[in-house]
């Protein structure tokens, strides 16, 4: 899956320089990084469930797409798509039943994800005299889940366990181009996905991530 992916990206990101300046389109490659603020928020299994609390993790992520200005007099003056892959992780902290009843507890969570995305943008806003582009963005794909070390004092209780599921995210932002090829920007993105499955125990999964990144323009 990651070898598909990562050729995807490569193709998107070597599109032809001739074609995308004749068309006013042209490729370019990004990253981000920035903090995951939640993880799993409910285990369930046939006994019950039980709900999680994560301690703040870190996300970390790359892109590679092409972008293209639209028509004169469009609110949306720019559309981007892109490849991505990103990767969180979070430790967790502990766990409460349904009476409320608090247990602290140890483990981590990491989550791949290959996801496809489009970005929408009003590159014409200024706010006090700067240039501002805000964002919205949407996306789909596929998300990988481990968990490992579940342990409640001392004693472990997962190893480790492996699943994939459906994943999709959105998220509003605002860039600024330093350059005419540099842009960085800041943004907000929720990515939720299908419940994992470990064995016998389904993880509902969601993420709130707080990003800062910088894409690099070929044109």
């Amino acid at each position: 899956m990651s070898k598909m992916f990562l050729t995807c990206c490569l193709l998107i990101s070597l599109s032809s320089p001739a074609w995308a300046i004749e068309n006013d389109i042209y490729p370019y490659i990004g990253a981000t990084l920035g903090t995951a603020l939640t993880s799993v928020s409910k285990l369930s299994d046939s006994s019950g469930s039980l709900d999680t609390v994560f301690n703040p993790g870190y996300m970390a992520g790359g892109t590679a797409g092409v972008a293209f200005n639209t028509f004169y007099g469009w609110n949306v003056e720019r559309i981007r798509v892109d490849a991505e892959i990103g990767y969180r992780s979070s430790d967790l902290s502990s766990m409460k039943n349904s009476q409320g009843q608090s247990v602290n507890m140890s483990g981590t969570i990491t989550v791949k994800n290959y996801m496809l995305n489009t970005y929408f943008e009003n590159t014409d806003l200024r706010i006090n005299d700067v240039p501002v582009n805000v964002i919205i963005t949407a996306g789909a794909g596929l998300a990988r889940a481990s968990i490992g070390n579940i342990s409640y004092q001392g004693a472990t209780l997962v190893n480790s366990a492996n699943n994939s599921q459906l994943a999709y995210q959105g998220g509003l932002g605002f860039g600024y181009e330093l350059t005419k090829k540099i842009t960085v920007e800041a943004t907000y993105k929720y990515l939720g996905t299908t419940a994992f499955k470990f064995a016998d125990v389904k993880a509902d999964y969601g993420s709130h991530n707080v990003l800062l990144g910088a894409w690099y323009a070929f044109k």
